[in-house]
């Protein structure tokens, strides 16, 4: 497939069907994601691919995630993003109620295991905020890599982000270093739903030309 039918043709997949995806499929996307441009070679990006009842115990992980923040039990994050995240989470959640709270968790799971495959994917810090600019950036370009790869294997995905993966006992779970900075959670699989016209707008619109 060319690079520009490629680009124009992918779109996000929320349904997909039960059919297995073979693990050298999720092997060549991860390598091409590796090929994405990275300044001074740092190559900050972290996988973490989760088949088969990986996906419950990570449900099992967030669900224990949400009921210490709730509580008040959870550990303060070295990093001031890391504890804004948990003190934000922690008073959402308080809001929601036990019973809430329970349908939220339930609606976690049904998503996590939406798609056969998921890849969590995280970018190292570095040493200062530019190094951790940088290495995010090239983390989201490994991203973009893998999308576009597993489009032209003939694979369904769609980049999904969500705050509970940046917590403690998520990051334990997947054996993730506390200060990574989550990127992405990649659910991939093969397409259940219908083909949908894509939209743009014009890039005329979006450039200035100096």
């Amino acid at each position: 497939m060319e690079t520009f039918v490629a680009i124009q043709s992918r779109s996000s997949i929320k349904k997909f069907s039960d059919e297995t995806v073979h693990r050298e499929l999720v092997e060549k996307c991860l390598e091409s994601a590796t090929w994405a441009p990275n300044h001074r070679m740092t190559e900050p990006w972290q996988f973490r691919v989760l088949l088969g009842d990986a996906r419950i115990r990570l449900t099992e992980a967030i669900a224990e995630q949400m009921s210490a923040l709730t509580s008040g039990e959870h550990e303060a994050a070295p990093e001031e993003h890391g504890t804004l995240i948990c003190d934000r989470v922690a008073v959402s959640l308080k809001k929601l109620g036990d019973v809430r709270q329970s349908l939220e968790i339930e609606k976690i799971r049904r998503k996590l295991l939406s798609a056969p495959v998921i890849i969590c994917v995280y970018s190292d810090q570095g040493g200062d905020p530019v190094t951790a600019r940088e290495n995010f950036s090239a983390t989201a370009a490994a991203v973009q890599n893998f999308l576009l790869c597993a489009h032209d294997l003939g694979l369904g995905a769609i980049w999904r982000t969500a705050e509970y993966f940046e917590g403690p006992r998520v990051k334990s779970f997947l054996n993730v270093e506390g200060g990574a900075t989550f990127v992405a959670a990649i659910y991939l699989g093969y397409s259940d739903q219908r083909q949908i016209t894509r939209r743009r707008t014009s890039w005329e619109k979006k450039t200035l030309w100096i």
